[in-house]
C-alpha cells in the first residue's frame, strides 16, 4: 500500500512538471511550425557545404512571385494588378526597371579597353577581319549599342562586348517600361511582386494567397486575359491548407471510429473517459517533447502524430479488458498482469523509434520523438492514473465482444495447430513475390509533392514562357570576389569546350575578373601598338589611345546602373570565419555531359544546383542506411525476446514479425507501383505493433482476453492508419497503405508465437 501511495503521488508531481513546462515551452518558446516538405528532407554533404551559399542568393528570391499575363487586354490587366495589389497587406509591387543605355555606356567608359568578344579576340591580328567587325556594326544604323558607345570607345568592340552580354543574359524585353517575353508569337507582360514579411507566418500564407488568387481570378475574368503565376508562397499555401485539413478530418474521424469500438466492447462511458483520457495526456507529452528538443514544428508531422493513437490505444484496450483483475492492485502494485507485458512492449518499441532520433531526415525525427514521450505518457498513466479512477476495476466486456472473442480463439487455435505450414505458406509466399516483384524503392522526391495538379501546371507554364523549364544552375562560392569570379570563368570554359551549344546565363560578361580584364587590355594594347585598328578608327576618325589599365571591380560594379544585377547573381554570406562568396549560372539548350557532370562534381567550389536530384539521392543514400537500423534494432528487439522467451518462442516472435514487414512492403509496392522511405517508416510502426501483439501472447497466451484486446487494437488501428490511405499527400498516403496491410499480417500471424490456449478465461475471470 506504501509503494503504491508513492506511485500515486511521484506519478501527479512528474504530470504537473511536465504541465509547467509545455505551458511555458508554448507561450514562450522560440517554435515556429513549417508546411514546405523540402524543410524537413535530408540534403547530400555536397549541399549541406553550400547551403549558406545558396541562401545567401535565393532567400530573396523565394518570396518573390511572379505573374505573366497575355492577351488583347494585357496592358490593362498590367496595370490594373500594379494597383490593385497594393489591397492586399504584406504584398508590394516590385517593379521591373529597364536600364538606362546612356548610363551603361558611360559606366563602362572608363573600362572600355577591358572587354573583347570572341570575335575579336578571334581577328585581333587582322587589321581588315577587325574592319569588317566595325563596318558590320556601323551599318546597323537603328544599332543602340554603336549610337551610345561610339563617340568614347571607337574601336566599338565596347558596343559588340555589352550587346552580346545584355542580350545573353536575359531573353526580357522592354515596351514603354513594361517588361515582356514572346513566347511563339504571344507576348507575355511580367509582373513581379515581393512579399515584405520577413518570416511568413503559415496562416499569412495561407490568407494571402487567397487574396492574391482572387484578385487575379478578377482580374482574368474582368479583361478576358490570361494570367499565369508562380512563387513558394501558393505551394506552402496549399501544403498548409491541405495538412490542416487532413489533422482535422483524419483526427475527427480515427477518434470517433476508436471511442465507438470502445463503447461497442465495453457499453459503459468509464472507459470511453478512460481512453480519452489517455489519449490526451500522451499526446501532450509528444508535443511537449517536439517544443522542447526542436525549433520548428512540421504540419506533416502532426499528422503522423494521428499513428500514436494507433499505439497508444493499444495499452488502453489491455487495461480495459483485464480492468476486473486489479482489483487488489492497491495493496499489492506487483499483482497487476499489465505492468511486465506493457513495459517490454515500450521498452522495444522505443528502441525502434529511438534509431531514428537522430536522422538526417527531420519529420523521421520529430515522429520518433514524439512517438517514444507519447508512448511514456500513456504507459505511467495506464499503470498509475486508471487503476484510481473509481469503478474502473469494475469495468466488463459486452457479451457481444465476449462471444466475438471466443469465436477467434476458437478459429486460431485450429490455425495454431499449424503452425509449420503457415511458416512454410509464409515463405513460400514471400520468395514467390521476390522472384516475381522484387522489393524495389524510387527515391524521386518528386513522387512526395503534395501540390495539386492545377499550380503544378501553373509553375511549369511560367518556367516555359521564361525558357528555364530544362535549366540547370550551377553555384559557385569561394573566399574572395576575384576568386569567385577566376573559378566562374573557369567553369564556363570548361563546360562550353565539351559542349559548345549551350547557353550560359550569368554576370561573367559585365563582370569578368580582374585578371580576364587584365588579359584582354594587355591583347587590345599589343593590337593596338601593331596597328591593327587604324583601319577600324579611321571609319569613325575619332582617336582612342589605350590608357593604363583600370580593373571594373565588384564594388565599382554595384556602384553602376546594373547594380541589381550584381546583387541578383553574386552574394556574400558570413561563415564564422568571415566572409565567402557565391554566384549562380544558369546553363541551358542541353542537359551537361556526363563528362561535364563528373568534372563539376570533383570541383570543390561548384555544386549543381538541382534540389529534387540532390534530395532524392540523399533520400537513397538514408533509406539504405535506416535499413541496417532497422535490422540493428530488429535483431536487439530478437536477442530480448529469445533472453525473455526462450529459443523457439522467440524465434516464432521474430518470425510473424519479420514476416508482416515483409507481406506489408511486398503487397504496397503491387498495390502502388514503387515505394518510398515512408514505407520504410511505416515498417517501424508495423515491427512495434507486432512486438505489443506477440508479447501479450507470449505473457497470457491464446486467451479470450488476451484475443479480444488484441482484436480491439487491431481494428483501432486500422480505422486510424487506414484512413491515411485517402490522404493526398502521398508521403502519407504510402504510409498509412503499408501499415494497413501490416495489421492485417500481424494479427493473422501473430498467434504462432502463443505458448499456451485457454478457452475458459473470460468465463473464469
Amino acid at each position: 500500500m506504501r509503494d503504491f501511495n508513492k506511485l500515486k503521488k511521484l506519478y501527479w508531481l512528474q504530470l504537473l512538471a511536465v504541465f509547467l513546462l509545455g505551458g511555458y515551452l508554448l507561450f514562450f518558446g522560440q517554435w515556429r511550425i513549417e508546411s514546405n516538405l523540402l524543410s524537413i528532407l535530408p540534403h547530400s554533404a555536397q549541399q549541406q557545404d553550400f547551403s549558406a551559399a545558396e541562401q545567401a542568393l535565393f532567400k530573396s528570391k523565394s518570396q518573390q512571385l511572379l505573374v505573366l499575363i497575355a492577351g488583347d487586354n494585357a496592358l490593362k490587366a498590367h496595370d490594373a494588378l500594379a494597383m490593385k495589389v497594393h489591397d492586399v497587406a504584406n504584398v508590394s509591387l516590385a517593379p521591373l526597371i529597364e536600364p538606362s543605355l546612356t548610363d551603361i555606356a558611360e559606366f563602362y567608359r572608363p573600362f572600355r579597353h577591358n572587354f573583347l568578344t570572341s570575335s575579336y579576340l578571334e581577328h585581333l591580328d587582322n587589321s581588315q577581319a577587325l574592319a569588317q567587325l566595325a563596318t558590320k556594326q556601323i551599318i546597323q544604323v537603328a544599332n543602340p549599342f554603336v549610337s551610345e558607345t561610339i563617340a568614347t570607345a571607337p574601336r566599338l568592340n565596347l558596343a559588340e562586348y555589352l550587346q552580346v552580354a545584355l542580350s545573353n543574359l536575359a531573353d526580357v524585353e522592354f515596351d514603354q517600361g513594361v517588361a515582356f517575353v514572346n513566347v511563339q508569337g504571344q507576348r507575355y507582360l511580367i509582373s513581379r511582386l515581393q512579399v515584405t514579411l520577413d518570416g511568413l507566418d503559415l496562416n499569412t500564407s495561407v490568407d494571402i494567397s487567397a487574396k492574391l488568387q482572387q484578385l487575379f481570378n478578377d482580374i482574368r475574368n474582368v479583361e478576358k486575359v490570361e494570367l499565369i503565376y508562380s512563387g513558394i508562397l501558393f505551394h506552402t499555401a496549399e501544403s498548409t491548407r491541405q495538412a490542416k485539413t487532413e489533422i482535422s478530418t483524419f483526427g475527427v474521424l480515427s477518434l470517433v471510429a476508436v471511442l465507438l469500438l470502445i463503447w461497442s466492447a465495453f457499453r459503459s462511458m468509464l472507459p470511453l473517459w478512460s481512453a480519452v483520457l489517455v489519449l490526451s495526456i500522451a499526446s501532450a507529452y509528444g508535443f511537449i517533447a517536439i517544443l522542447l528538443f526542436f525549433q520548428s514544428l512540421h504540419l506533416l508531422t502532426l499528422v503522423f502524430a494521428i499513428t500514436l493513437i494507433g499505439v497508444v490505444i493499444d495499452y488502453c484496450f489491455h487495461a480495459l479488458v483485464y480492468a476486473d483483475r486489479q482489483k487488489n492492485l492497491q495493496q499489492d502494485q506487483k499483482s497487476n498482469p499489465l505492468t511486465k507485458p506493457l513495459v517490454l512492449g515500450f521498452i522495444t518499441t522505443a528502441i525502434g523509434y529511438f534509431i531514428l532520433v537522430f536522422s538526417p531526415l527531420t519529420l523521421l525525427s520529430q515522429v520518433a520523438v514524439f512517438m517514444i514521450f507519447g508512448l511514456f505518457g500513456a504507459l505511467i498513466t495506464v499503470l498509475a492514473l486508471l487503476p484510481q479512477l473509481k469503478g474502473f476495476n469494475k469495468i466488463t466486456s459486452s457479451a457481444s465482444a465476449v462471444a466475438f472473442s471466443q469465436q477467434g480463439v476458437n478459429v486460431f487455435s485450429n490455425l495454431v495447430r499449424y503452425k509449420k505450414m503457415i511458416i512454410s505458406l509464409l515463405v513460400f509466399s514471400l520468395v514467390s513475390l521476390a522472384v516475381l516483384a522484387p522489393i524495389k524503392f524510387d527515391d524521386d522526391v518528386r513522387l512526395l509533392n503534395s501540390s495539386p495538379k492545377w499550380l503544378i501546371e501553373q509553375e511549369i507554364s511560367v518556367a516555359k514562357a521564361l525558357n528555364y523549364h530544362h535549366s540547370q544552375r550551377l553555384i559557385i562560392k569561394a573566399k574572395t570576389t576575384q576568386e569567385m569570379l577566376e573559378i566562374q570563368e573557369q567553369v564556363i570554359d570548361r563546360v562550353l569546350a565539351n559542349q559548345a551549344n549551350i547557353r550560359v546565363k550569368g554576370i561573367n560578361k559585365l563582370l569578368p575578373s580582374i585578371k580576364r580584364q587584365q588579359q584582354h587590355h594587355a591583347l587590345l594594347a599589343k593590337a593596338d601598338e601593331q596597328g591593327h585598328f587604324q583601319a577600324v578608327l579611321a571609319l569613325s576618325g575619332l582617336d582612342d589611345p589605350v590608357n593604363a589599365f583600370k580593373p571594373l571591380t565588384f564594388q565599382d560594379f554595384l556602384q553602376g546602373p546594373l547594380a541589381a544585377i550584381g546583387e541578383s547573381y553574386i552574394a556574400y554570406y558570413d561563415t564564422g570565419n568571415g566572409l565567402e562568396y557565391a554566384s549562380w549560372l544558369e546553363l541551358s539548350q542541353a542537359p551537361l555531359s556526363a563528362e561535364n557532370l563528373l568534372w563539376l562534381a570533383e570541383n570543390p567550389h561548384v555544386s549543381l544546383y538541382d534540389t529534387a536530384s540532390d534530395v532524392s539521392d540523399a533520400l537513397g543514400q538514408y533509406r539504405q542506411g535506416i535499413l541496417w537500423l532497422l535490422a540493428s534494432a530488429f535483431m536487439v528487439v530478437v536477442v530480448i525476446l529469445f533472453a525473455k522467451y526462450g529459443l523457439k518462442a522467440g524465434a516464432l516472435s521474430a518470425i510473424a514479425t519479420i514476416g508482416s514487414a515483409l507481406l506489408a512492403l511486398t503487397l504496397s509496392q503491387l498495390f502502388s507501383s514503387h515505394l518510398n522511405i515512408f514505407n520504410l517508416l511505416a515498417v517501424l510502426l508495423i515491427i512495434a505493433l507486432a512486438i505489443d501483439y506477440v508479447i501479450f501472447y507470449q505473457e497470457h497466451g491464446l486467451q479470450v482476453k488476451t484475443f479480444l484486446a488484441i482484436s480491439l487494437s487491431a481494428l483501432s488501428s486500422a480505422a486510424v492508419f487506414g484512413i491515411l490511405v485517402f490522404s493526398a499527400t502521398p508521403a502519407v498516403s504510402s504510409f498509412g497503405l503499408t501499415v494497413m496491410i501490416g495489421i492485417v499480417s500481424i494479427f493473422i500471424l501473430a498467434p504462432i508465437a502463443t505458448k499456451n490456449i485457454n478457452l475458459n478465461d473470460m468465463r473464469s475471470s
